[in-house]
């Protein structure tokens, strides 16, 4: 999934790099850094995930959806702590650097020591918490109505196919009909 979302992410994120620095930038470089994109996401998504499994049962006694925001939020702050370094050799390469990941990753360690390789965490693990934790949120919310869907189609699966009930009522084959 990682490398997917990397060839879908590298081209706005090559643009946005260099809109950001003032630089120009031409068609035929929108896919620089895309080996450090594809690596850079499938790490964070992979301990994202990892995380966010291993710590379902630490929010248990919370109402789900707090739960789910809360889990969402910390696991990918956990995760993009880790990996931020990739991200900022990601940036780096896109903004024109020539020695490719682990060569980026040591010449900023070189310059700037470790807090070269985490500047502006602060603000990433933000945007983070808020964007991820908002997304479990969202990701439960269908889960519960896909669910409840099925449910309820296997219930009527005697129903005609247009979702009325033999008597009439109908039915949004959403679960609308029930209460969240």
């Amino acid at each position: 999934g990682g490398v997917m979302r990397g060839f879908l992410e590298t081209p706005a994120e090559f643009i946005k790099t260099r809109q950001q620095l003032g630089f120009g930038w031409q068609y035929s470089s929108v896919l620089r850094g895309l080996g450090a994109t594809c690596l850079r996401t499938s790490a964070v998504i992979g301990v994202y995930f990892m995380l966010f499994e291993a710590s379902r049962g630490l929010f248990a006694l919370f109402p789900v959806s707090l739960s789910n925001f809360a889990s969402g939020g910390i696991c990918s702050i956990g995760a993009w702590a880790l990996v931020y370094p990739l991200d900022t050799a990601k940036s780096r390469i896109q903004a024109g650097s020539e020695f490719g990941i682990v060569g980026t990753l040591v010449k900023v360690f070189r310059e700037a020591g470790i807090a070269g390789l985490y500047a502006g965490m602060g603000a990433g693990l933000l945007r983070a918490f808020l964007a991820n934790g908002g997304g479990m949120v969202a990701y439960g919310w269908v889960q519960t109505i896909l669910d409840r869907s099925l449910s309820h189609s296997s219930d009527c699966s005697s129903a005609p196919s247009n979702n009325f009930q033999k008597d009439g009522t109908g039915s949004d084959g959403l679960g609308a009909d029930r209460e969240l």
